[in-house]
């Protein structure tokens, strides 16, 4: 049973690009909600799967340095630590963690059939299926078992746990390791980054409700470590029935996240009401500055910048353009708010005062880039924890 702690009307989804605006969409309430026996936030009454993640899905990884430096450590890290022979990856996207498993039996699975085909075209048996009974059936039946099974911000977008996670069970090795990363919910809730609610995310797992709902599928979470990707992401090594000794950090993270309050609904409804504030503060302070005759245009396209301009309200009439390198986006619209999306073009972000930076986690990553920009008095707007102006002088 969920209990409702936030509710945001009419959000079109997050990775729904517009050809032209002609093109009609369709809005959905994005409701967020506790469930007080597994103390996991997550989503209620949400789009189908097969609305969110399809052939035309636009999310990139490979587009940005942070990530494909993040994945090549992550597996090269995991292999140091594990036999890694026979590699499972659910949610390759374009491949750039399982590429480096290359001589060791990789195996990906990847629903959106346009990344499916990169992650296959870099000679990786790829599956272009949901996660579930019956693919797991089929690589089982085809490959065995397999000693290490890793899902990126994968396993928070599937709705149906239950079949995942026997899935999982399944196709996991006695002595193979199913390593889960995903934002941690508390690191969410330290930052206020409210962006992170979206129809494709279905799960905020914390520490403490993933473990409780692992052991019902007799699998449990022996080691963890935190990483600054995405405002802050938990890599969680979960083992099968019992067989790795539970780590002393685990411990720590579990308890820390009661102390903060997540197994309390009350403190976390509080805490929406400080993402509430956030969200007026940026549609005033933008207003305010498009009033005073500012140049603002937006800085990456990503699933985060579609949901803030539409949680705050704001449009093509104060954010005249949005430029990102992801091929598949520009010369597109962002739904509901019309922003279109340009090529990256360092001539336009000259032209710009403020740039607003929907890609907040690539902060220090973009700035470093455009420091050019920040010389000749360009100043970066970002909303997380809450909105701030960098200049030259204070980045």
């Amino acid at each position: 049973m969920h209990k409702k702690l936030i509710k945001f009307k009419n959000i079109p989804l997050s990775n729904g690009l517009l050809f032209n605006l002609n093109n009609k969409i369709k809005n959905y309430d994005l409701k967020v909600g506790y469930n007080s026996d597994t103390h996991l936030v997550s989503l209620y009454d949400n789009v189908s799967p097969e609305k969110l993640f399809h052939n035309d899905y636009v999310y990139d990884s490979s587009q940005s340095d942070t990530m494909v430096n993040h994945f090549k450590e992550a597996a090269l890290s995991i292999q140091k630590k594990y036999k890694c022979l026979s590699p499972l990856e659910i949610g390759s996207n374009s491949g750039i963690f399982i590429e480096h498993f290359s001589k060791k039996n990789p195996i990906a699975v990847e629903p959106c059939s346009n990344f499916a085909k990169i992650t296959t075209d870099k000679g990786i048996i790829t599956y272009d299926e949901y996660w579930g009974d019956a693919i797991s059936n089929k690589i089982l039946n085809s490959h065995g078992e397999r000693d290490m099974i890793y899902s990126a911000n994968t396993i928070s977008h599937i709705q149906n746990l239950d079949e995942c996670f026997k899935s999982i069970y399944k196709c996991l090795s006695k002595d193979g390791v199913f390593i889960i990363e995903c934002p941690s919910f508390l690191e969410l809730l330290k930052g206020n980054a409210f962006d992170q609610f979206y129809h494709e995310h279905q799960s905020y797992f914390s520490c403490l409700s993933l473990n409780i709902i692992l052991k019902k599928y007799n699998l449990s979470i022996f080691d963890i470590e935190l990483y600054p990707v995405h405002g802050g992401t938990y890599r969680y090594y979960i083992t099968k029935d019992n067989y790795y000794k539970l780590e002393e950090n685990v411990v720590s993270a579990i308890n820390e996240e009661i102390k903060y309050g997540l197994c309390n609904y009350d403190v976390l409804k509080s805490k929406m009401e400080v993402i509430k504030n956030n969200i007026s503060k940026i549609k005033n302070t933008l207003i305010n500055l498009k009033e005073k005759g500012a140049k603002i245009i937006g800085y990456g396209a990503s699933a985060k910048f579609t949901q803030v301009t539409n949680m705050s309200e704001i449009d093509n009439t104060i954010i005249d353009f949005v430029m990102d390198t992801t091929p598949s986006k520009q010369n597109k619209y962002l739904p509901k708010s019309n922003i279109k999306v340009l090529p990256y073009n360092k001539e336009l972000l000259k032209k710009a005062d403020y740039c607003f930076l929907g890609a907040w986690n690539y902060k220090d990553e973009i700035m470093n880039k455009e420091i050019d920009f920040l010389k000749k008095g360009g100043k970066f707007i970002t909303h997380i924890p809450t909105i701030k102006i960098y200049d030259i002088n204070n980045r």
